[in-house]
């Protein structure tokens, strides 16, 4: 029911200001440097308030903390009602960025985003239907980019354009939420792959359509790797595994971080003596020579080389 009613209510309100259609207000700068787009806004399914206003205008005066008391709860631009403060401003020079901040300060408008820089801004499209009065505002909807609530002249009615706003939007508030996690190496989040700890945000939209900010602790610890060798004269079993043959052979193990440990075993299957010759030094003497070359039986005090089976050369004197 609410729903019809609000189409219905929507379909009076656009009939009854000429079905406008709101063009421009797109990459315009607001005081404090941000970009703003009438188009992102819409095409996003935001209702959005276009409240312009004149340096000296008292109705503009008291219009602007009605506007701010809309925006506080409406979710202060976070949820589906973006609200936006214009000055409309010919004079020579043009009100500054800080005079502008000012003027919204005193009169009790401070939170919207504020607009001192004309570019972009194409007020007189408002003009040519609603005339020059001041203070003016408009609702703009998402729905065909169209007014669905105006006011030209005198001071805002509060109380008439709430319930153009509570006919198509649920009022609701913004949140923000935490979770930490510990991952190995990388972390995919949202689509973003991460590789190195930290906080990281990402905005989401809430039941409610406001903005929900969620933070993520993310701790990454690393993989790592490690090789060693080992000869048997018979086969193994190694981490599950039964090795018959020489070769690589490797295993996947935990490290003390939870990460994976890549372990690789260079095995090598020999026969008894030669693993007793490398395990043991065993060697046998294959000749005796003198300094000349020589075989000799092994004459005492006389210098002999004994030569063995590994290769190795010993020098002895045996003296009598």
């Amino acid at each position: 029911m609410k729903k019809i009613l609000a189409f219905l209510l929507g379909l009076f309100l656009t009939f009854n200001i000429h079905a406008q259609v709101v063009t421009g207000f797109n990459n315009i700068t607001d005081v404090d440097g941000n970009l703003h787009s009438l188009s992102t806004y819409l095409n996003d399914g935001k209702f959005v308030i276009l409240n312009f206003y004149l340096k000296t205008c008292g109705n503009c005066m008291a219009t602007a903390p009605k506007i701010q008391s809309i925006y506080n709860d409406f979710g202060e631009n976070q949820c589906e009602l973006i609200v936006l403060n214009i000055i409309i401003d010919d004079d020579v020079p043009p009100y500054t960025d800080q005079e502008c901040i000012t003027w919204m300060a005193n009169n009790g408008c401070p939170g919207p985003p504020n607009f001192s820089d004309q570019t972009g801004i194409e007020w007189y499209q408002f003009y040519s239907v609603h005339g020059g009065s001041f203070a003016q505002s408009y609702l703009i909807s998402p729905a065909n980019n169209s007014v669905i609530f105006s006011h030209a002249g005198g001071v805002l009615d509060e109380a008439a354009l709430r319930v153009v706003l509570n006919s198509f939007i649920n009022i609701g508030a913004s949140n923000t939420g935490s979770s930490s996690v510990t991952a190995c190496d990388s972390y995919t989040w949202e689509g973003q792959t991460y590789s190195t700890g930290g906080s990281y945000d990402q905005t989401f939209s809430n039941t409610s359509g406001c903005d929900s900010l969620h933070t993520l602790v993310l701790t990454i610890n690393s993989s790592n790797s490690g090789s060693g060798s080992y000869s048997s004269p018979t086969p193994i079993v190694w981490e599950g595994q039964t090795i018959s043959s020489s070769g690589s052979y490797t295993a996947t193990l935990t490290n003390v971080l939870g990460c994976d440990s890549i372990a690789t075993l260079e095995f090598t299957l020999g026969s008894p003596s030669a693993i007793n010759d490398i395990n043991y030094n065993i060697k046998s003497i294959v000749k005796v020579i003198d300094f000349l070359g020589r075989e000799s039986a092994g004459k005492k005090n006389e210098t002999l080389f004994y030569i063995y089976n590994d290769g190795t050369v010993e020098q002895r004197i045996v003296v009598e």
